[in-house]
């Protein structure tokens, strides 16, 4: 045999014996159908219910006590474009502002509006109010400390849903 038909052969060998060696890191010949079945969720905590006892209103309290509103709608007037300057009211509670966005006879459409502002991220609130024997439901937005504040507010508000809302001053 010739020396190149040798080194051929031994080349061959070696180059199979690698092979087989190498091909084994490469491709992983498990069974595919093989499932780890072993699960990594811990095992649930031992939880035992407690008891709680309702809570019971102390005698002292007086059950008829009336539901007084954080402030009065009524006292809240239209500002200037100067309005009121910051600091204390005769009160001695800051100025502040809150926007009249609409004023509705149907309670309906006031919840909607309501909801709409709510949902906007707006901060609302309905009250309503006794005009000429008729009530009416308005939706506010505020109180806020600003006056700027809230004119931007307003700016927002009667571009997006189509309104001219009123800056009024807020008294409590």
């Amino acid at each position: 045999m010739s020396e190149g038909l040798k080194q051929r052969i031994a080349g061959t060998i070696v180059l199979g014996l690698l092979g087989l060696i190498v091909l084994p890191l490469i491709i992983d010949f498990a069974d595919p159908e093989k499932i780890d079945r072993t699960t990594k969720i811990p095992p649930a905590p031992s939880i035992q219910p407690v008891a709680l006892d309702k809570a019971q209103r102390p005698s002292t309290v007086d059950k008829n006590i009336p539901i007084i509103p954080l402030f009065d709608i009524k006292k809240s007037q239209p500002t200037t474009e100067d309005g009121v300057p910051l600091g204390l009211n005769s009160n001695n509670l800051p100025n502040a502002w809150i926007l009249q966005v609409g004023s509705f006879i149907d309670a309906r459409k006031s919840t909607e509006l309501q909801k709409k502002l709510v949902s906007a991220g707006y901060k609302a609130f309905g009250e309503k109010i006794k005009i000429a024997d008729q009530y009416h439901h308005r939706v506010y937005i505020g109180p806020k400390l600003d006056r700027s504040r809230a004119l931007e507010i307003k700016v927002k508000i009667d571009a997006k849903f189509d309104t001219d809302s009123i800056v009024l001053s807020y008294e409590p």
